[in-house]
């Protein structure tokens, strides 16, 4: 599977700080604001099924085991 860490951000914009609205991975977030930090709590992790067998496995069970892990099917 393929795993993506994704965080809500505390960027400097205009002069002031503020949070993204939604979630973005470290390497897409840093290309504008390589000065943002992560929001404490907010990690998420995408798991992208990459073969026919984890795909079977994601649709058979609920696709969300916590609030933190997100599939994308």
């Amino acid at each position: 599977m393929i795993t993506e860490e994704r965080y809500f951000w505390r960027i400097e914009w205009a002069g002031t700080w503020m949070t993204t609205h939604r979630r973005l991975t470290r390497q897409a977030v840093q290309m504008e604001h390589p000065e943002a930090v992560p929001v404490e709590g907010s990690r998420q992790l995408l798991l992208t099924p990459e073969t026919p067998e984890e795909r079977r496995m994601v649709s058979t069970r609920s696709r969300t085991i916590s609030s933190d892990v997100v599939f994308r099917v």
